[in-house]
C-alpha cells in the first residue's frame, strides 16, 4: 500500500510537471498574442489621431479669401462682413502723436448670421488693426472723426460701422481681418482695398 502510494505520488507529480510547461507555453503564448494585439491597436490609435489632428488643423484655419470693395465676406452662421467705401480724410487730429501720410475712412456693414457667445451680448466687428500699407509697413487706428461705431449685434440683425486708419504710406492697403467664431474657429479674410 504505502509501494502505491508512493508510485500514485510520484505519477502524479511526473503528470503535473510534464503539464506545467505545456500550460507555461500556452500562457507565453497568450502574452505574445496579446502584446502583438496591443502594438496593433497603438498603431490604430496613432494612425485615428494623426488624421485627427490633420483634420482638426484643417478646421481651424480656413483659407484667407480676398475681398474688395463691394465684395461680402460671409462665414456661414456666424456673419457677414462687406466693406462698402472708402474716402480719404483730409482732416488730422491736432492732439494726436502720429502723422500719417494718408487717413482713410473706412464705413462697412457687418450683419450676424448666427454668431453666439457668452462674453458678448452679440456680435462685435472692428477693422481698425490688421492695416497693411501698399509698403507693407502696419497701418494703425487713427483718432478721426467717426460718426457710426460699431455694436454688439444680436442674431438677425446688422450693424453699419466706420473705421479711420492712418497709413505712413498712401495708396491702396490691405485690411487683414481675423476673429474666432462662436464655435472657436479661427476665421480670416483680406480687405485688399484699392484707392
Amino acid at each position: 500500500m504505502k509501494e502505491k502510494l508512493i508510485t500514485l505520488l510520484l505519477a502524479s507529480s511526473l503528470v503535473l510537471s510534464c503539464s506545467s510547461p505545456v500550460f507555461a507555453d500556452e500562457k507565453d503564448n497568450k502574452i505574445e498574442q496579446l502584446e502583438a494585439q496591443i502594438v496593433e491597436m497603438q498603431k490604430t490609435i496613432d494612425e485615428l489621431q494623426k488624421q485627427l489632428d490633420e483634420a482638426s488643423a484643417k478646421s481651424q484655419t480656413t483659407s484667407q479669401d480676398s475681398y474688395k470693395i463691394g465684395e461680402p465676406y460671409v462665414v456661414e452662421n456666424q456673419w457677414k462682413i462687406t466693406v462698402d467705401s472708402v474716402e480719404e480724410v483730409s482732416n488730422r487730429n491736432e492732439f494726436s502723436e502720429k502723422n500719417p501720410a494718408a487717413v482713410y475712412l473706412v464705413t462697412y456693414t457687418y450683419e450676424n448670421l448666427g454668431y453666439d457667445d457668452d462674453a458678448m451680448n452679440g456680435l462685435y466687428i472692428s477693422l481698425e488693426d490688421g492695416i497693411v500699407d501698399s509698403f507693407g509697413k502696419m497701418g494703425y487706428s487713427y483718432p478721426g472723426d467717426i460718426s457710426m461705431y460699431p455694436q454688439e449685434t444680436p442674431v438677425g440683425a446688422f450693424c453699419q460701422a466706420q473705421a479711420c486708419i492712418g497709413v505712413d504710406n498712401a495708396g491702396d492697403f490691405k485690411i487683414n481681418f481675423y476673429t474666432y467664431d462662436s464655435n472657436g474657429q479661427k476665421q480670416s479674410a483680406i480687405f485688399e482695398i484699392n484707392v
